[in-house]
């Protein structure tokens, strides 16, 4: 089986950082998918060095780099001088692989060289004109679905502006979204289920006192927060006087 290598996408500290990784076995690459519906797993990044590490056995080094919208470690376990003649203080073009160790997203470097500063505003306008077409084809394809209920129909429709690693990642995008979606608004109606009973249980005529409520719950105060605003809105609940909740 021929294992071609994969292409080096240019990309923001911000969309990987905020992009979730996703481990495979055997010949097919890990990638971190991004919000945007990108796969991403050879990367070509363009920012600052603010701090350098060698071991003192000189087996391991790595980098922090900050393009200005996030920071991340760039690592090597083997080649440790590939790193030097590279400071803090110095801007790069790296390109590397995704890895991710105990929930830390990293870089491993194969190919560093310093940047001209002039670079930064090209690949600023370069990562947004990304983003835009990006946003454009998830735009096509939120249009398409609708009239489709078959992937393979849905390929077909797409086949002639957008290949079938693109859809890929965008359609994971969306299936990741909306797992979130549905996970934070299971979290929020239990919340408020043993909220309400709780309030129950404190009111003792005037109502249960809020402080009371935050201080016996086991959410955070923003949790609790929201969870009371969204019982007062919702009118399964009132309050009779300031810092007092009762259910109707």
């Amino acid at each position: 089986m021929d294992i071609k290598r994969l292409t080096a996408k240019k990309v923001s500290v911000k969309e990987i950082q905020e992009g979730k990784y996703v481990k495979r076995e055997g010949f097919q690459s890990s990638y971190v998918l991004t919000n945007l519906g990108r796969r991403l797993s050879r990367v070509r990044l363009l920012a600052l060095i603010v701090n350098k590490f060698v071991s003192d056995d000189e087996k391991y080094a790595s980098i922090t780099l900050d393009d200005s919208t996030d920071t991340i470690r760039c690592k090597s376990f083997v080649n440790t001088k590939i790193f030097d003649g590279f400071g803090p203080g110095d801007l790069v073009d790296l390109f590397g692989k995704l890895r991710e160790y105990n929930g830390e997203i990293y870089i491993m470097a194969e190919i560093i060289r310093k940047a001209d500063p002039n670079m930064e505003t090209l690949r600023m306008l370069e990562l947004e004109n990304t983003s835009e077409e990006q946003r454009k084809k998830i735009k096509k394809i939120q249009g398409l679905q609708k009239q489709t209920s078959d992937a393979d129909e849905l390929k077909a429709l797409v086949k002639d502006f957008m290949g079938v690693e693109d859809l890929d990642g965008i359609v994971e995008a969306q299936a990741v979204s909306e797992k979130i979606i549905e996970e934070k608004t299971v979290t929020t109606s239990t919340i408020k289920s043993q909220l309400l009973k709780m309030i129950e249980k404190l009111d003792k005529g005037d109502g249960a006192d809020y402080q009371e409520i935050l201080k016996k719950s086991m959410f955070s105060e923003n949790e609790v927060d929201i969870a009371i605003q969204d019982l007062l809105e919702s009118g399964m609940c009132y309050e009779p006087t300031p810092g007092k909740i009762r259910k109707l």
